[in-house]
């Protein structure tokens, strides 16, 4: 098959992502204050149908970039690959450099409306190292030094014993093994977004069809 051919194959595979939120014409970037489009659809044209919309089960680079359309993690990087806030507005870390607690913004939802929660956080992160998930990702919790991940990995320990819990529904309390110092720069990555388990209870493998996922990032999904 030509590459013009490929690419006019696979032009449908994602497409019609549109604005979370309610903008209208006339409204302004919240940052640079330039004026929006009426549109605020966005088309992704890939070479290749991505593996999954899920964020603890997609592990190709396209379907990062199209994750990081309709989901938000705790930081975000600006286009320098400098860290900005995303839900999290800031953290602490503890004296031995081990603790990090993060302090959500009071304004993230989902693109149902309910509050995105530390609780969401808690469930997306066990759910990634989960083995019932078997995520080609879940050496990524390992790698963040998570405390017990990779017993938990392994099926050594229950995933509830890894070092992730929400103290209250705005405040993210994760416990290393030892001091990484570069634990916030592996934040935004795709396989530690949220997710919403009442949603994955309720359509299972089917949660994320356009009709069933919800998200908390930029925009929601269409179609694809």
């Amino acid at each position: 098959m030509s590459f013009k051919a490929a690419l006019l194959a696979s032009a449908v595979a994602l497409s019609g992502l549109v604005p979370a939120g309610p903008v209208r014409a006339g409204d302004t970037h919240p940052v640079t204050g330039e004026a929006l489009a009426d549109n605020q659809d966005y088309t992704y044209w890939l070479l290749e149908a991505i593996k999954s919309m899920d964020p603890q089960i997609n592990t190709d680079n396209e379907g990062g970039d199209v994750l990081r359309s309709l989901f938000e993690g705790l930081y975000n990087e600006d286009p320098m690959g400098n860290l900005v806030p995303g839900v999290a507005l800031r953290h602490d870390l503890s004296e031995d450099k081990t603790v990090y607690t993060f302090h959500l913004r009071d304004d993230a939802v989902w693109s149902d409306g309910k509050p995105v929660t530390a609780g969401n956080f808690v469930d997306a992160w066990k759910r990634l190292a989960d083995p019932a998930t078997a995520s080609e990702y879940a050496w990524y919790m390992e790698l963040m030094q998570i405390v017990n991940a990779k017993a938990a990995i392994a099926g050594d320990k229950s995933v509830d014993e890894m070092g992730v819990r929400a103290i209250d529904d705005r405040t993210l309390e994760v416990t290393l093994e030892a001091p990484l110092p570069y634990f916030p720069q592996m934040l935004p990555h795709a396989s530690v977004f949220p997710v919403r388990e009442d949603v994955i209870a309720e359509f299972g493998d089917k949660w994320t069809n356009p009709e069933h996922l919800v998200g908390n990032g930029a925009y929601i999904l269409k179609e694809h």
